[in-house]
């Protein structure tokens, strides 16, 4: 523990913003567990992603505000724009670092090769993810954000990698929302997109990472310090993102696929792998984070 003194969770100055939280994560099982499917037949796929994202968006900047400053979310957010932009066209145009792809015209509008709701994508999961990365690597106090950045975003590179393993071949060959130039091993995906998956996201957390132990080692004035509470937030968010994609994996249609190679698989076939590979990955990472979280202070603790 670090200096301070401890105030009950319910005196927090936040309270609202923690029960905006939980009725967010309410929502969002709602629309992943049932709304979504019963809207298929009068929302196109591209407004019901468009919705999914700005649940999970809104979740993100809501529970970001409950240990950052308005400052530290938008330097975040550029970081997430700017690099996740730069190394998702540089794939498309140059195949580096995730291989050779392009996007569906049924992803919506683009930034230049890029559909703009990939955007939201990295930073609403992608802070999701970090923030699960932080409870497992201990740093859930800001005074543990100046040390431990390079370990910190590589295990946040791989708890944001495991919803990327988990759903990209659903996405590639079953939802037909991009495709590869030339076709991997994982029901169609290359070895070279998780591989770019992780490179990116360990530049993403990393550079946003050190920015913010610079600006906490420069600026540590006095602010409470989220409990228990908040962080089990994104844990149950990060798991119920993990429990829609097996519920859509075990309600989905059946069908025959063949990739640009020749390749033929069955859909269930790709459902049950996805599903299995959910379930030892990111389950098993939340309950970790679950568990790591029963070591986190119930109250909050002020920050000097």
């Amino acid at each position: 523990m670090l200096p301070g003194h401890a105030t009950s969770a319910s005196a927090n100055t936040r309270p609202g913003l923690l029960l905006a939280g939980w009725s967010l994560i309410a929502l969002y099982a709602a629309w992943s567990f049932g709304l979504q499917r019963s809207l298929a037949s009068v929302l196109d796929p591209f407004t019901r992603n468009l919705l999914e994202q700005a649940l999970l968006t809104v979740f993100f900047v809501i529970h970001a505000l409950g240990q950052w400053r308005a400052r530290e979310l938008a330097a975040y957010a550029l970081v997430c724009f700017v690099i996740s932009n730069l190394f998702e066209n540089l794939s498309v145009l140059y195949g580096f670092p995730f291989g050779g792809f392009h996007h569906s015209e049924a992803t919506g509008p683009r930034l230049f090769n890029i559909p703009w709701l990939a955007t939201p994508t990295y930073m609403a999961m992608g802070y999701i993810s970090w923030s699960v990365a932080q409870v497992l690597a201990g740093r859930t106090h800001r005074g543990q954000w100046r040390e431990g950045v390079l370990s910190a975003a590589v295990v946040a590179a791989f708890v944001f990698t495991m919803w990327d393993f988990s759903n990209d071949a659903v996405f590639h060959t079953i939802n037909k929302a991009f495709f590869y130039d030339h076709p991997g091993p994982w029901f169609g995906v290359p070895v070279s997109n998780f591989a770019g998956w992780l490179f990116t996201t360990v530049v993403i957390f990393g550079a946003f990472g050190a920015w913010l132990a610079r600006e906490t080692k420069r600026h540590a004035p006095s602010r409470d310090v989220p409990g228990r509470q908040f962080w089990q937030q994104a844990i149950a968010m990060y798991a119920v993102v993990a429990l829609g994609g097996i519920f859509r994996n075990l309600n989905g249609r059946a069908f025959d696929i063949t990739l640009a190679n020749g390749d033929r698989w069955h859909s269930s076939d790709i459902y049950a792998a996805m599903t299995l590979t959910t379930v030892f990955t990111m389950i098993f990472c939340a309950v970790l984070a679950a568990v790591r979280a029963t070591d986190i202070p119930v109250h909050v603790e002020r920050a000097d």
